[in-house]
């Protein structure tokens, strides 16, 4: 059975990243799992010695790495059990009594991307641990997981906050339409309040556009709003979602529109990193 897995680190974000998953595991009814990856070293660079150390005095040091870096693995399995048994321990408090738990070792990214087969949703923090140090930092691990995911991925923020609006920045692409449609199927979002935003100049033929999402949306149940605003994407969206409280960005990941230039390219970083709101990401 598919399942929402959470990858927690540790880090400032994991609280977040707990409450979402539990949040969202809940909604979609699906088995939740706790996922912390370690990125253990290879063990001591041999290379790095300088050839001007005698044999007995260079085996020494080698062995002396060796033991160090086994030292340090051992560590990190350990401080990864207690960063699962946190999570766990959160869930449990929510009354989640069945989350599921995996320790794995290897670069974040390439864990994520071999868990895809037992996948429904990912959710993972904007920050990690080599974000912790500079509160600005987006976690490095993000752009190349959101990358080669190929699985709905939520990006939470620093604190949880129950969504009870959404919002759908939609420029009529066949992106933003199968957006529309993933969110109309999945009970993920469902009994939430809908806002559809197309960033144009407001005229006839952009209200058009916006009809056949408004009406999907509708017919699934959704109580929505739509709103035409011009300028710049970034500006729009961010007003749009300041003004009306959104607690929940969804947008596509494939395409080539100015909307996935805005939360794909450069702009996604200042965006997510000033954003005290969710992302979804639908594939």
């Amino acid at each position: 059975m598919y399942k929402v897995i959470a990858s927690v680190d540790g880090s400032r974000s994991s609280p977040a990243v707990c409450d979402y998953a539990i949040w969202a595991a809940r909604r979609l009814d699906a088995p939740l799992t706790f996922l912390h990856a370690i990125n253990t070293p290879d063990g001591a660079c041999e290379g790095e010695l300088s050839g001007n150390l005698t044999f007995g005095v260079r085996d020494s040091l080698l062995s002396e790495m060796v033991e160090v870096e086994d030292r340090r693995d051992k560590l990190a399995r350990e401080q990864g059990k207690a960063v699962l048994a946190d999570a766990v321990g959160r869930a449990v408090e929510q009354g989640v009594d069945d989350a599921g738990r995996l320790l794995r070792n290897g670069d974040v990214a390439d864990v994520l991307d071999k868990a895809q087969g037992e996948m429904r949703l990912l959710v993972l923090g904007k920050q990690g641990e080599d974000g912790d140090a500079l509160a600005q930092h987006i976690g490095s691990h993000l752009e190349s997981t959101i990358r080669r995911v190929q699985r709905p991925i939520l990006v939470a923020p620093l604190a949880f906050r129950a969504p009870a609006r959404f919002l759908i920045a939609y420029d009529g692409s066949p992106t933003a339409t199968e957006v529309v449609e993933r969110v109309a199927e999945s009970p993920l979002l469902q009994g939430l309040e809908a806002h559809i935003l197309l960033v144009d100049a407001d005229t006839e033929a952009s209200s058009e556009r916006l009809r056949g999402p408004r009406e999907r949306l509708e017919a699934a149940g959704f109580t929505v709003h739509t709103a035409i605003r011009p300028g710049s994407v970034d500006e729009a969206v961010c007003a749009y979602r300041a003004e009306q409280d959104i607690h929940l960005v969804a947008m596509g990941a494939y395409g080539h529109s100015r909307l996935r230039h805005f939360f794909l390219g450069s702009t996604t970083t200042h965006m997510i990193m000033r954003a005290s709101t969710p992302l979804l990401i639908l594939r």
